[in-house]
């Protein structure tokens, strides 16, 4: 790869970041409309297709962050992408590892404890999530296989048919605040990740405190009401 190349990737999956981003907004309210009007079976539908897309938004985010221009050096996006051909959790800890070496001025143990706490959620809400979501982008749409597709996994079987659009959006919210901690650190090791790096967690943790309370059933409920009050606003 040359300079130039990792420009044009850059630029490239920022354009496929705003297209998929914009079909999740779509399939969103096909999920929401479905929902509020009874049609369960329309909505899960499309909760498997807003999975695709999610998985499709994750690959994408994670190609543009380390693709960021001034950031990692073409030797280390090459190690990055080494790893994720085995597991995209390696390539998510790699990308974290080279990077952190650039973060300067900070106490001794700042970087060793960024990058325990980072891999600690990068564990949390990548590694689960990107498994249920390969298996669903795999065509397991109700039933999951093993890993080489020898045998049913029941334990991930279960997972796959209650994935619910409330989990997808709790997986993307806490991925676009994991990814923003990274982008910071590659972009900016020295000014915006020593600025904002606790802001970031802060928020992060809060969000997903808030979001933990958030279920489907209280969704479909709050859809149904919503559309009842409209109903009678027309009447």
């Amino acid at each position: 790869m040359l300079e130039q190349d990792r420009l044009d990737v850059f630029a490239a999956q920022t354009e496929n970041v705003r297209a998929l981003d914009q079909a999740w907004k779509h399939i969103n309210k096909t999920i929401n409309a479905a929902y509020s009007s009874g049609d369960n079976s329309t909505a899960e539908i499309h909760t498997k297709l807003l999975a695709q897309v999610y998985c499709a938004f994750a690959e994408a985010v994670f190609s543009k962050v380390i693709h960021t221009p001034d950031g990692l050096t073409l030797d280390e996006i090459s190690q990055v992408k080494s790893r994720g051909k085995k597991n995209i959790v390696d390539a998510w800890k790699k990308c974290v590892e080279l990077s952190l070496k650039k973060v300067q001025g900070k106490s001794s143990g700042h970087v060793a404890n960024t990058r325990q706490k980072i891999e600690s959620l990068i564990d949390h809400y990548i590694s689960d999530p990107s498994l249920l979501r390969n298996k669903i982008a795999h065509g397991q749409w109700k039933v999951a296989l093993n890993s080489n597709n020898t045998k049913v996994n029941s334990d991930l079987t279960i997972k796959v048919q209650a994935i619910s659009v409330v989990d997808l959006y709790r997986h993307k919210e806490a991925f676009q605040s994991l990814f923003r901690i990274v982008e910071d650190i590659i972009e900016s090791p020295n000014k915006a990740h020593h600025r904002d790096y606790w802001s970031h967690i802060t928020e992060f943790e809060e969000s997903q405190r808030k979001m933990a309370s958030w279920s489907i059933e209280k969704k479909i409920a709050s859809l149904r009401a919503k559309r009842e009050r409209f109903k009678h606003t027309k009447a």
